[in-house]
């Protein structure tokens, strides 16, 4: 079995990419780094790093090995907060939303979760369906809103909410424009792709924004159009420099989706969230 004194240190020194750093961080001797590591690769008949000098790098295998450690390390510390935690209004929930979701549809409901447990630390991330989708089965976040059912048999799921989808452009701005859009990774982009696939009004250049409101923003200045829920365009700081128009069937109607991974141990927090979201009190 692995000893995970020597699975924190692997994990350390692949994090800082420096045996001493990570001799620093753990509060021990460079030579106890190394040989906690000798032994790691004794017992799994593999070499985890490949130190050239003053850089240091994983190997396949030890590239291999990270995730595992990154997850077996959250789970110890999930469950020391656990277990300390007698009557579980103090655990912590990390939450991931869609950029969408979390300026409209979130706050709302983590406010309601912040008066619930007023002692148990929220915090949020943002990103694409499938950067969000990762974080779960990484255990970066116990829960996340993501778009569109997800068909996976390590996740649990629970329908949110519905988004009516709209296209938003220029005011007055009929003319082919580029595509206004979040990274790849997002499932709106890809609906929009769809959309205009089916229209025959594709390719089209695609400009990337990491925000909604710089998307959006983009749009009103006339760079060109996105595809976004209706509920964030019509609450858009922008919203007198652009038409709306609702896309047809069945490209209008999206759904999105809190996910969390089936063999989690569900805390009160979390609990309470899928309870919300359930109820349809999201």
């Amino acid at each position: 079995m692995i000893d995970t004194r020597h699975l924190l240190t692997f994990r350390a020194i692949a994090k800082s990419g420096s045996f001493t750093q990570a001799a620093d961080e753990l509060g021990c001797v460079q030579s106890n780094v190394t040989a906690r590591i000798r032994k790691l690769e004794e017992r799994l008949g593999v070499t985890l790093f490949e130190r050239d000098g003053r850089s240091t790098k994983l190997t396949t295998a030890g590239n291999r090995l990270e995730s595992y450690a990154d997850q077996i390390v959250s789970l110890i510390e999930e469950a020391e907060t656990v277990v300390a935690d007698a009557d579980g209004e103090r655990v912590g929930l990390r939450l991931g939303g869609l950029e969408n979701a979390t300026a409209t549809r979130l706050p709302a409901l983590i406010k309601r979760l912040h008066e619930r447990f007023p002692d148990a630390p929220l915090s949020l991330m943002t990103g694409t369906t499938d950067e969000l989708i990762t974080a779960v089965l990484d255990r970066q976040v116990d829960a996340a809103f993501v778009a569109g059912h997800v068909d996976h048999n390590a996740l649990d799921s629970v329908e949110a909410f519905r988004e009516t989808m709209v296209r938003v452009r220029p005011k007055g701005q009929n003319l082919p424009a580029p595509l206004i859009a979040f990274r790849q990774g997002c499932s709106y982009r890809a609906l929009a792709e769809q959309w205009l696939r089916s229209v025959g009004e594709v390719p089209v250049p695609i400009i990337e924004m990491g925000t909604l409101d710089g998307m959006l923003g983009c749009v009103t200045a006339g760079v060109g159009m996105a595809v976004v829920p209706r509920i964030s365009a019509e609450n858009s700081a922008h919203r007198d420099g652009f038409e709306i128009e609702d896309l047809p069937a069945p490209f209008g109607d999206s759904r999105t989706f809190l996910v969390w991974q089936r063999n989690k141990a569900l805390t009160k927090p979390l609990s309470q969230l899928i309870d919300y979201v359930s109820e349809g009190n999201a």
